[in-house]
């Protein structure tokens, strides 16, 4: 079962793409169709968060995308400019969907939540595949989705997000969607803010597709 994971250097550039010197609309989407094993699925985040076509990663694997906070101006388009990051999301999307899910989409995702359960499956959830400083708080299914709250104490950037995320999987269009999103509020330590924008990311990628 794929689970793209990309070099934490990307996460550290994003703080820093208001202060670069381009244009803060030029490349900042709603919404990105990529291309997953034949199968195109548009990827959209929830309300207040676009797609930097500059971080959109497409392989013979998926596809990776970043989303960060954003603002829509009325006849202007989406703008990255100054927009505070308050959360940064990403979505990995596989070229195959998860098995068995053609006869019972429910039963995929049962037999994917004990897999994640077990401790390979707990790896998979990390961000440094460290199982010293990994922490999975919780694993829960809805109709449509597994969500996993996770801490990851591995200092491996100094951009401030919090050591608590979220981690969603669901399908759409038939293939495999790993959704993540990350705080920079230490002072919020259930998330509970991080989690209804993963909410809402599934839910916004489920109404695209």
């Amino acid at each position: 079962m794929p689970i793209f994971t990309k070099p934490r250097l990307l996460l550290a550039l994003i703080p820093f793409i208001a202060a670069c010197a381009f244009s803060p609309t030029e490349g900042i989407l709603r919404a990105r169709v990529v291309n997953a094993g034949g199968v195109d699925i548009t990827v959209a985040g929830p309300q207040g968060f676009c797609i930097d076509e500059r971080l959109v990663d497409e392989a013979r694997v998926g596809a990776f995308i970043f989303l960060s906070d954003c603002a829509v101006n009325p006849g202007e388009g989406p703008s990255i400019a100054r927009v505070p990051i308050s959360a940064v999301l990403t979505a990995s999307i596989s070229n195959k969907g998860l098995p068995g899910s053609e006869e019972s989409l429910s039963r995929a995702l049962t037999q994917l939540q004990t897999f994640l359960e077990t401790p390979l499956g707990q790896l998979t959830l990390s961000k440094s595949r460290n199982p010293e400083t990994l922490n999975v708080l919780s694993i829960t299914r809805t109709d449509n989705a597994i969500y996993a709250f996770i801490q990851d104490a591995t200092p491996t950037t100094h951009t401030g997000e919090s050591p608590r995320f979220w981690r969603a999987f669901t399908e759409v269009n038939g293939r495999l969607a790993a959704l993540s999103a990350t705080g920079y509020n230490a002072a919020d330590p259930d998330q509970k803010r991080i989690k209804a924008i993963l909410e809402a990311f599934v839910a916004a990628m489920q109404a695209a597709n």
